[in-house]
């Protein structure tokens, strides 16, 4: 029996097929809580679609009497915690080994929507060396947990927790990235390769956007297992080049014929030609860099224009001037249309919280929708005095509609997240706040009146607020 942070860990053996499995029994007091047994057995469906050789593979969800189970395949070997506190950082073929094996995992579950989370040493099974590969565990467990409530977590496990996570994003992809990359740097011994320490740097970086895949990283981690298992010695420094990038020369590598140090600096005639051309180059750089602007479109408020066309990761589409346009897709009098028009109502939400402008969303909803205009007179109201919003951001996991759909009164199921929201006052003091959601199952009606789409009613309580 193991303890973990949701609950206890047990090897029992499966009576249908005989084999041993594992079973994480949920702490009572999370599986006396009917609203998160229920996102557990809602998600039942996709977690167990997760087969991946390094992925503890949930088999089934038991609810009964009080209990809340996890079974799921028994993975033999120690946890990476445990590992590293006990032995201390791993050498560099094996923790690009564990690293390839974990991304892999990843890149195989976003694929299909599904996002870890939690991801951190304890949650990663290291077998005995020759006896596959590591094993990610607990696929969405915490995020099932800490949806809609304030969980306490341990200080230690921030540091694997991505800064948009920490500023009340839903994780996505990339979030699950950082964390790899912050567990990658752990791994590493201090003679690592340079490849190694620049792949867990390029992880962590704070622009989600900037961050690489998952499946981009797997490449390249088990790139390097394989050379440093076979040739240790060949594996050379890296360069700086990104992720993706082809093979950079060697430091240190020459050209045939090139001319060393001593040839420049044995010359002051050649040393203030080449000093000369270095600073014509700089000036020019500068020049190119940095073109003349008029004092007033150079920041003479003190201000830092962004760079045109920048993106701010997962939750910078919330703090855009402009809202989004109508796809083409969400404009049509069909099923689809309406599923379309749902995802684009969210869209619409997401700029009114992020930005304080309402009238897009109230163009897009219908007059008796009371949920409605309850959420815009929030953000009316916390935009009103100065204030802003911080969180609160929908993410849309898929729009379904049942045997029952009429195009005469449509009405959706959208299964969606949200994140934390704060209302802070012109201060940034915080003033209010909402819990998050995840895997909430709202109901959402239309209306099509001059020949348009718009939201008749979100009657799920707790879905907008």
């Amino acid at each position: 029996m193991a303890g973990g942070d949701t609950g206890e860990v047990w090897q029992a053996v499966d009576l249908g097929t005989d084999r041993a499995v594992a079973v994480k029994l949920m702490y009572p007091d999370l599986a006396a809580d009917p609203r998160l047994v229920d996102r557990f057995v809602r998600a039942r469906g996709q977690l167990t679609m997760l087969w991946h050789p390094s992925i503890a593979r949930l088999l089934d969800i038991v609810v009964e009497e009080g209990t809340l189970a996890l079974v799921t395949d028994l993975v033999p070997g120690v946890d990476l915690g445990r590992r590293l506190a006990r032995e201390g950082p791993l050498d560099a073929g094996s923790a690009s080994a564990v690293g390839a094996a974990v991304a892999d995992a990843l890149s195989a579950a976003h694929q299909i929507g599904v996002v870890h989370g939690d991801i951190k040493p304890s949650n990663v099974v290291v077998p005995v060396q020759g006896q596959g590969p590591a094993c990610v565990t607990d696929f969405s467990v915490m995020l099932l947990v800490r949806a809609g409530r304030r969980y306490p977590e341990p200080f230690e496990r921030l540091k694997y927790r991505a800064p948009e996570v920490t500023d009340g994003a839903v994780p996505v992809p990339s979030s699950d990235v950082y964390a790899l990359g912050a567990m990658l740097g752990e791994m590493l011994p201090g003679n690592s390769p340079a490849r190694l320490r620049m792949i867990a740097e390029e992880c962590v970086r704070p622009d989600p956007g900037a961050r690489p895949s998952a499946a981009e990283i797997g490449h390249e981690l088990g790139t390097l297992a394989t050379r440093l298992a076979t040739a240790p010695a060949a594996v050379a420094p890296a360069s700086r080049a990104a992720i993706g990038a082809g093979p950079a020369r060697t430091r240190g590598q020459s050209r045939p014929g090139a001319r060393g140090p001593a040839w420049l600096f044995g010359s002051p005639t050649r040393l203030a030609v080449a000093f000369g051309v270095a600073l014509a180059l700089v000036l020019a750089a500068f020049a190119v860099t940095r073109p003349w602007e008029p004092a007033s479109e150079q920041g003479g408020g003190g201000g830092t224009r962004p760079p045109a066309g920048s993106t701010g990761g997962a939750a910078s589409a919330t703090g855009t001037s402009k809202a989004p346009p109508l796809p083409s897709a969400a404009g049509a009098h069909t099923r689809e249309g309406g599923a379309a028009f749902v995802r684009y109502w969210f869209t619409l939400l997401n700029h009114a919280q992020g930005t304080g402008e309402t009238a897009p969303l109230r163009e897009a909803t219908g007059p008796g929708c009371r949920e409605c205009e309850t959420v815009v007179e929030t953000i009316g109201d916390a935009y009103g005095d100065g204030g802003s919003m911080r969180g609160g951001v929908y993410v849309v996991r898929n729009v379904a509609t049942n045997g029952l759909f009429t195009l005469d009164s449509p009405i959706y199921e959208a299964t969606l997240d949200r994140s934390p929201r704060a209302t802070l006052d012109r201060t940034g003091v915080e003033r209010g706040s909402l819990a998050g959601l995840t895997v909430a199952n709202c109901m959402v009606s239309l209306d099509w009146t001059n020949n348009r789409w718009r939201v008749a009613g979100v009657p799920t309580a707790g879905c907008v607020a």
